[in-house]
């Protein structure tokens, strides 16, 4: 087990936490057995049918399909496909589908198809107890879901791990980063390794720039794009209210 995750694992259960969502790979059976060691349960994100069935095996608690429209990192494949592929060939293991999801008409849809749940993120970056710099959240206010863009790779010799933010100034520097590197990396005065790491450091500390220092220019504008749904700063609990009453109206509606 790395040891990052061994004491990342230790500080939960220091504190009592509940549930533990990992991502970014698939999670050893001993990392598993140490977190539910600590009586959390453990959820674990799945790009693919074949990825979420391993998930299966090993015995997380819950699984959660993630599609290309959600912000941050993201893969190739949308949520209702991703949803459609997972959904009804996971029996035992709840499933929970997140990306792109802004109202609860959607949340009832996902319900109907066998989801457990969903996940959300964009819509709550603007609750009002959310601690998002004033700058980042007006940016989000704004926005449109055209405007929540993933990054551009100009070059496959250099991969770009895309990732959905508005754009912005930031967004088109990166551009002319690429440009740069590879002319450099062409002209004999980079090699493949350094160029690589150019490129990959461009984003260093822009998520944080962006929404706690406030710089909507320089940083990671990260959101989903169901941004173009969040018009407004409301607290938590309206929010809820608001999802929860779409969601029972449609299911009402369908029964």
């Amino acid at each position: 087990m790395h040891p990052d995750l061994d004491a990342l694992i230790d500080i939960c259960a220091d504190y009592g936490i509940g549930h533990v969502v990992l991502a970014g790979g698939l999670p050893t059976v001993a990392s598993l057995g140490r977190i539910k060691a600590t009586g959390a349960r453990v959820l674990a994100f799945a790009p693919t049918l074949a990825f979420a069935r391993r998930l299966a095996r090993s015995g997380v608690d819950g699984v959660i399909v993630e599609g290309m429209e959600a912000g941050g990192h993201i893969g190739p494949v949308s949520t209702s496909i991703l949803s459609q592929e997972i959904l009804p060939c996971l029996d035992g293991t709840p499933v929970f589908v997140a990306g792109g999801i802004g109202r609860g008409q959607a949340i009832a849809g996902y319900l109907r198809m066998g989801a457990a749940g969903v996940q959300l993120g964009t819509r709550f970056v603007c609750a009002t107890e959310s601690v998002a710099h004033p700058n980042f959240k007006a940016s989000l206010i704004r926005a449109s879901a055209r405007d929540a863009q993933p990054s551009v790779q100009l070059d496959p010799r250099f991969p770009v791990i895309p990732v959905r933010a508005i754009t912005n100034k930031a967004s088109r520097d990166f551009l002319d980063k690429q440009f740069d590197v590879i002319r450099r990396h062409d002209s004999g005065e980079l090699g493949v390794k350094a160029a690589q790491l150019e490129i990959e450091h461009f984003w260093s500390g822009a998520l944080r720039r962006a929404v706690v220092d406030g710089d909507i220019e320089h940083g990671s504008l990260m959101a989903g794009q169901s941004v173009g749904m969040v018009t407004a700063e409301q607290p938590t609990a309206e929010i809820i209210d608001t999802l929860v009453h779409e969601a029972v109206s449609s299911l009402a509606q369908h029964s």
